[in-house]
């Protein structure tokens, strides 16, 4: 199994580095090229998290259904790499607008739906009984190292050689994250039960809300949550226009104030695997490292003066909360598999994937909204100061539940194996 890890290392570490090149080339098209319009950003933003509202529960009944995880995986890679190379084209070709924008993050957020319901389902057939975390950590260093890399060349890559040569790298990393998976050593099908008719199909899309319902911790995590997630869509949503507008970034740098996301990204899931001790309890770790993240959000609208200085306070005020944020990324997966049945796992991944879509919709359009009332840099104010007030507010309420709820750690299996060195 641990050369399968590995391969899946390799394979989720490549793509992470195409998307980087995605997520730094498509600001760039819009603001730059394009003169998008705030408004026009957010419609951007909430097309990508718009398929989780409406897919996410289907989604998730169908990933309880699949034998197969890891050939759904493949037919995702391929889907995003068809996708992301058409755009490329179009960019080529001086074809693409606005709406070509807007229907290549439809689709992105469509595969993402289904990549992260079926996510844990793939990775507990790689890793043996209690090594979830570990394996976890291990993806998610890969992973945020691999965004270094990304951020350090995608900025100087557009400026030599194209915005349609970025995207071209990360449809190429989806076709080398599907040769991964289909290197890994052959898995036994998951035993699935056959699927019923449309009211069992109904029953079962439900069934991850009653599941989340009827968990006290959960209840309070999703009450956490709710105004955290608004805020950090709509902060998101004008992050293009803020760094390159607002701030007057170069674009060839452009890429390199996200390089702080990925050092204390990366530190934070080094520091998880230590953190996270089999003793304790990580539902309080998830809930402090949130309050956290909240806070530090507050340096990125702050940054300002000289360009180099208000680089670095904007990259903190990037990179401290992603320090936080993969801390409490890993310790929710102990807790998923800890507090949820594996036949209900994908369900209820896909429910929360489906609550953080609603939100994450309310917040791109929040924020284009604020963004044109009120100018970026007062917009990224409101949200981020409406952001620390709710997780004080309610960080308390998520305490308690864990206070009054039993800690069920993730079982051990033994020693753990050696953790080799080196999200999509």
């Amino acid at each position: 199994m641990a050369r399968d890890l590995r391969l899946y290392w390799w394979g989720q570490t490549a793509s992470t580095v195409g998307s980087l090149f995605t997520a730094i080339a498509l600001p760039v098209v819009a603001v730059v090229h394009l003169d998008a319009s705030p408004g026009q950003i957010s419609l951007i933003s909430a097309a990508s998290t718009l398929p989780a509202l409406l897919f996410g529960l289907p989604a998730g009944v169908l990933a309880d259904r699949i034998a197969r995880p890891r050939r759904a995986l493949v037919l995702l890679d391929a889907l995003s790499a068809l996708a992301i190379a058409v755009v490329a084209a179009g960019v080529a070709a001086g074809l693409v607008s606005i709406p070509w924008l807007i229907a290549l993050a439809l689709v992105s957020g469509s595969v993402s739906v289904v990549t992260e319901v079926v996510y844990f389902l793939h990775l507990n057939q790689v890793v043996e009984s209690g090594e979830l975390t570990r394996a976890r950590a291990r993806l998610q260093s890969g992973q945020l190292g691999a965004g270094l890399v990304g951020r350090l060349v995608a900025g100087p890559a557009i400026v030599a050689f194209g915005t349609a040569t970025a995207l071209a790298i990360d449809a190429v990393s989806y076709l080398l994250s599907a040769a991964a998976l289909l290197a890994m050593r052959p898995v036994p099908p998951l035993d699935r039960t056959p699927a019923g008719g449309p009211s069992s199909f109904l029953r079962d899309a439900l069934a991850g809300g009653r599941i989340l319902f009827d968990n006290r911790f959960y209840r309070a995590l999703l009450i956490l949550l709710a105004v955290p997630v608004v805020a950090g869509a709509g902060t998101g949503a004008l992050g293009g226009i803020y760094l390159l507008h607002t701030l007057h970034v170069p674009t060839g740098v452009y890429g390199l104030v996200g390089m702080a996301t990925g050092l204390l990204g990366l530190l934070g899931s080094t520091l998880a695997g230590r953190i996270l001790a089999p003793h304790r309890d990580a539902r309080r770790i998830i809930v402090l490292c949130y309050v956290a993240t909240s806070c530090f959000a507050l340096l990125y609208p702050a940054a300002g003066g000289p360009l180099p200085l208000a680089m670095v306070v904007a990259g903190l005020g990037m990179g401290i909360p992603s320090l936080f944020g993969a801390v409490a990324n890993i310790a929710l997966s102990p807790v998923l598999v800890a507090e949820t049945s594996e036949e209900a796992l994908g369900r209820v991944s896909a429910t929360l994937h489906v609550y953080s879509g609603g939100l994450g919709l309310l917040g791109a359009l929040a924020g284009g909204l604020l963004g044109d009332l009120l100018g970026i840099r007062p917009a990224i104010w409101t949200l981020s100061a409406a952001d620390v007030l709710a997780v004080l507010l309610t960080a308390p309420l998520a305490l308690r539940a864990i206070r009054d709820a039993p800690f069920r750690p993730e079982p051990d299996a033994g020693p753990a194996e050696p953790a080799a060195v080196g999200a999509q």
